[in-house]
């Protein structure tokens, strides 16, 4: 058997009603992330000090996380079985009958209560054996289509092409489909070579402790960076894990660290900037990559005013001749983003700099691309289009979404599961097609006129 790591946190419960963790408990201590159990797997007391209790999971859930706007509040596509209650503390090995995730909840036997040191050394306290090495399950549905993907990317690409593999709108949860999209991009890349991988933000909820969503967001960046390509994020509203107002937002600071660092060889940023650009000079290409969100701010979406500047210097100092992509998880008009909110702070202005500086002296704006509606639409009414692109979490309704938009239908267990594309970028043709792993259908758009749309 292999030993697991463990993470617990002092003053932490577990809810025998609901699963649920609950602070303020001096006299509890409990993991916070769910942990993944196959049928054989163990866990072991190692100090007779303590006692421990196990609440686990099924790996079934409600379908209105699918079918309707709806968040599990902790991140979990997983059904409680009940199993925690007062009277099932132990100290006796428990040992799993069936494939289930699960968390421990410890109490002192003297009834104390515990230190962050005791967290700090909880393996110490308690062990979890796994009978089996989790590894990935190829699904036989995805297989012919990276097979197709691959075949059309590589049909449509040419020697002054870059090819994007880009996805937005993950939301990471517990027993969800993540680990199917990360081995569907990896399959396709295998296959057709990505230049470089784009996530437009949202990678998790935002609604848990902040050290959990960080360690959810080292497993969406590892996995992106396994394909050795350069690795571009873009943050989400979610990202700053302030959702439902979340009272453990992360700071500036602390996004940039765990979202953006490990890129920045690759970019041309300020240290205090969530925004960068990154050239590709042999196909004369700018890739500007913005911040759209600020929970500290009034109107939360939208663009500072530092950032507009930004963006006008960079378009700017680009060598003549050059094109631009911008990249933003929000859209910059309102109407572009339904009920979520009725002002983008400074989304016109930051159009009237592009439309003004971005399209001169030989330069060109070959689109805005964005996350965020989870729908795709493009949308014509600028000098340039603006794109939107649906979500990879596995999600269909209609409602909330923005006039002419197109959401497509999904189901679990086959292809429409996946929502994600890859970009080929020739900006000498003015020209990028959208090709679609999953649901929905190719797109080609063009500079001053469309192909493909919805």
């Amino acid at each position: 058997m292999k030993k697991i790591a463990l993470e617990a946190k002092a003053g932490t419960t577990i809810f025998a009603s609901t699963g649920m963790l609950g602070k303020g408990h001096p006299d509890r201590m409990s993991t916070l992330l769910y942990y993944n159990a196959a049928k054989g797997s163990k866990v072991c007391l190692l100090n007779p000090d303590y006692y421990f209790n196990i609440a686990t999971y099924a790996l079934r859930f409600d379908d209105k996380y699918i079918y309707t706007f709806c968040y599990h509040e902790e991140q979990s596509w997983t059904t409680y079985n009940q199993d925690l209650s007062g009277t099932t503390y132990r100290q006796e090995d428990y040992v799993f009958d069936d494939e289930v995730y699960f968390r421990i909840c410890l109490k002192r036997v003297d009834g104390c209560a515990f230190t962050d040191d005791e967290a700090e050394h909880v393996n110490e306290i308690v062990s979890f054996y796994s009978s089996v090495e989790r590894v990935y399950r190829e699904k036989f549905y995805f297989i012919k289509e990276a097979q197709k993907t691959a075949q059309t990317i590589q049909d449509k690409r040419t020697p002054e092409s870059l090819v994007f593999g880009v996805v937005t709108d993950t939301h990471v949860a517990v027993n969800g489909t993540w680990e199917d999209t990360a081995h569907n991009m990896k399959a396709v890349h295998e296959k057709a070579g990505f230049d470089a991988i784009v996530h437009l933000g949202d990678l998790t909820d935002g609604m848990v402790p902040a050290s959990v969503t960080k360690r959810y967001v080292e497993t969406v960046i590892s996995d992106l960076n396994d394909n050795r390509v350069p690795l571009f994020v873009v943050l989400g509203n979610h990202d700053s894990n302030y959702f439902y107002n979340n009272p453990e937002p992360l700071t500036s600071d602390e996004q940039i660290h765990t979202y953006l660092r490990r890129s920045d060889s690759a970019v041309e940023r300020e240290p205090e900037n969530d925004y960068y650009y990154v050239d590709f000079q042999p196909v004369s290409l700018r890739c500007l990559f913005l911040s759209s969100f600020d929970y500290r701010e009034k109107v939360r979406y939208g663009y500072s005013n530092e950032e507009l500047n930004w963006v006008r210097e960079t378009l700017i100092s680009a060598p003549e001749g050059y094109s631009f992509i911008v990249f933003s998880h929000a859209p910059p008009l309102p109407l572009l983003d339904y009920s979520w909110t009725d002002a983008i702070r400074n989304g016109e202005q930051l159009l009237s700099i592009l439309e003004k500086y971005g399209i001169r002296d030989g330069k060109k704006v070959l689109a805005f691309i964005h996350g965020h509606t989870h729908a795709d639409y493009v949308y014509n009414e600028r000098a340039f289009p603006i794109v939107s692109i649906g979500c990879a979490k596995c999600e269909q309704f209609t409602d909330n979404k923005p006039d002419g938009s197109v959401t497509w239908e999904r189901k679990l267990y086959t292809v429409t599961q996946e929502l994600w594309d890859t970009l080929i970028i020739t900006p000498s043709a003015s020209k990028i097609d959208f090709v679609r792993f999953g649901a929905g259908e190719d797109r080609t758009v063009l500079l001053g006129r469309k192909e493909g749309e919805r």
